[in-house]
């Protein structure tokens, strides 16, 4: 019996010809994208179901928690010895611990963070040409001292011990304030925040555009994996690196003119449900409970603990 299979289907190296070309780089990076949008997905699924977990701070009244939140962050800002902020850091490993959430969920986006708004944008202020101080570890000589854009540049450059105490520092500061955020965010639930955040008295434009800013991130993140799904399902031979680029340029443009269209096609809908420009909230706010309440006393005490 004849095959009805088309012959292009039966090629199977020329798969292996796209790649031996050297085409199928940019494939990768853009599949690398693609799952970091995934993840974001998964990633707020899992924010979802955490928060519905039974433990310590899952139980407690989400407004204890947005305080014990706020709180924690202005005393880190205020916070300048490595020995206080190494404190933070375990106090925090400590409650998620105790939380029962995954320290991988946590921690797998904190450290990645920190290492780059941390240590990568503070490693210059460890060289002598910024911050001056005693030589740890010497790099190379001039041959005399200079001046460059009224820097004062010294002979010999290297790294100094006030310089990598700055960059601890920072890094340490970076890591203890996002890990109570991604604690907070893992134990509450979004919906949960921002109705805290309106009892706190929090303008309601900024809830607005906190809570749109979140709806977009994920409406688009999911618009963006339903496209590279699309894309893939009529594809056979793979395509080469500049058809990727010339792809991914078209879907910016395609983003771009749907989130206008979006943002009007949602400004009206609220407007035809009387929206006036006011958050009101569903339902009545449940009182403080003896749980809840022992943890305000605690976060009054760490406060004031901090601060003295």
């Amino acid at each position: 019996m004849r095959s009805s299979i088309p012959s292009f289907l039966l090629a199977v190296e020329a798969r292996g010809a796209v790649e031996a070309e050297g085409k199928s780089g940019s494939v990768s990076f853009v599949e690398r994208g693609i799952a970091a949008f995934a993840r974001l997905m998964h990633d707020t699924f899992i924010q979802w179901e955490l928060a519905s977990r039974k433990g310590l701070l899952q139980s407690l009244d989400a407004r204890i928690n947005v305080l014990f939140w706020i709180t924690m962050v202005v005393i880190v800002s205020f916070k300048k010895t490595i020995v206080s902020l190494v404190c933070i850091g375990l106090l925090v490993f400590v409650l998620a611990v105790i939380a029962r959430i995954s320290l991988r969920n946590v921690y797998g986006r904190v450290l990645p963070l920190t290492f780059f708004f941390g240590f990568l944008v503070s490693a210059p202020a460890m060289l002598n040409i910024i911050t001056p101080g005693s030589l740890v570890v010497a790099f190379f000589s001039l041959s005399a001292p200079m001046t460059f854009w009224n820097i004062a540049v010294p002979q010999q450059i290297g790294i100094t011990e006030e310089g990598v105490l700055v960059c601890l520092r920072l890094m340490l500061r970076v890591f203890a304030s996002l890990s109570i955020s991604f604690l907070m965010l893992s134990v509450t639930p979004f919906s949960e925040i921002v109705r805290a955040l309106k009892m706190f008295r929090v303008p309601d434009s900024l809830l607005l555009v906190l809570t749109l800013t979140y709806k977009y991130i994920y409406l688009f993140a999911r618009m963006i994996l339903d496209m590279y799904r699309a894309k893939n399902a009529r594809l056979v031979l793979g395509i080469s690196a500049a058809d990727y680029r010339a792809w991914s340029a078209g879907r910016m443009a395609t983003l771009f003119r749907k989130s206008q269209v979006r943002a009007d096609d949602i400004y009206r809908a609220m407007l035809c449900r009387g929206f006036s420009g006011e958050i009101r909230l569903a339902g009545r706010q449940p009182s403080i409970n003896v749980r809840s309440a022992g943890a305000f006393l605690l976060v009054f005490f760490v406060l004031v603990s901090a601060l003295v």
